[in-house]
């Protein structure tokens, strides 16, 4: 995952400049790297979420992309709320791209680092019976477990979390690449995100990880019916839940800029214009 936070503490290159140059390298939800990203899935037979930053035109989302094991690629999740000084880079993702995936191995869903936070975001993730919550991040502090834990606990449901294990070489260097305050006193091999991917069941339980040795894979055994026994006691939509009292409602349609009422040709001074739908 792009940090946001590390690229901005130190701006050397006007952003203008700086979004130029990272457009021309990002991913399409329609290209060929969603394409590439497809194909192995279904040549190793996995469902895949991976964790991008989409351009959609002229606009970056913080962005993950979900592929089942065939090889067909499902859908996505634009983080809704970027976080602090990411704001000035990526855009806003709504309603309709908070998708839960039924799928042979469970329903499948993500949120993205510090949208995990947001108590009516992950209640709609919830609402969809989520069963594997996979939640992407940057934040490798020992905070973030306690949250992996409180919401698997919370939605009876098991918990992905996967974080980047990296080193300062393997970012560029000076000046293109900058962390700011500490660059003079780190050397290539300083780690500059300590990962801390972790696995954890419904009732809490810590499957696997969290892992801060270095880049691994961490994987367990998910006994689904687990996710009843937990909700029996616990269902924060079932019956734990009082929506006389309290309710959420989810917006769940595309807040686009601009509508066509007509999808029809029309024609301007004798020019044939198509209207074009972007999603």
């Amino acid at each position: 995952m792009l940090c946001g936070k590390h690229i901005l503490h130190k701006c050397i290159v006007p952003i203008n400049q700086f979004l130029q140059k990272t457009q021309e390298t990002l991913v399409f939800s329609e290209g060929p790297e969603v394409d590439r990203l497809a194909a192995m899935a279904g040549k190793y037979k996995v469902y895949l979420v991976m964790g991008v930053i989409e351009r959609d035109g002229y606009t970056l989302y913080c962005t993950v992309l979900f592929f089942d094991s065939q090889g067909c690629f499902l859908g996505k999740h634009r983080k809704v709320v970027p976080t602090a000084s990411e704001r000035i880079i990526w855009g806003f993702g709504d309603g309709s791209t908070i998708p839960v995936f039924q799928t042979p191995i469970g329903k499948i869903g993500a949120a993205i680092c510090w949208e995990n936070k947001m108590p009516l975001l992950r209640t709609a993730l919830y609402g969809k019976g989520i069963e594997i919550y996979c939640a992407p991040t940057a934040d490798s502090r020992d905070v973030w477990q306690a949250s992996m834990t409180h919401i698997a606990l919370e939605g009876g449901c098991f918990v992905l979390s996967a974080n980047q294990f990296c080193r300062r070489k393997d970012y560029p260097p000076p000046p293109e690449y900058v962390f700011s305050g500490i660059e003079e006193d780190l050397t290539p091999d300083s780690v500059v995100c300590a990962g801390g991917s972790v696995i954890i069941s419904p009732s809490g339980t810590v499957l696997a990880g969290p892992n801060y040795e270095g880049e691994a894979l961490i994987s367990a055994d998910l006994d689904l019916g687990e996710i009843a026994r937990e909700k029996f006691a616990f269902d924060v939509v079932g019956h734990y839940s009082r929506p006389e009292v309290l309710s959420l409602v989810v917006r769940d349609h595309p807040a686009t800029p601009v509508t066509y009422t007509s999808a029809s040709v029309k024609t301007e001074g004798g020019l044939c214009i198509t209207p074009v739908t972007i999603s």
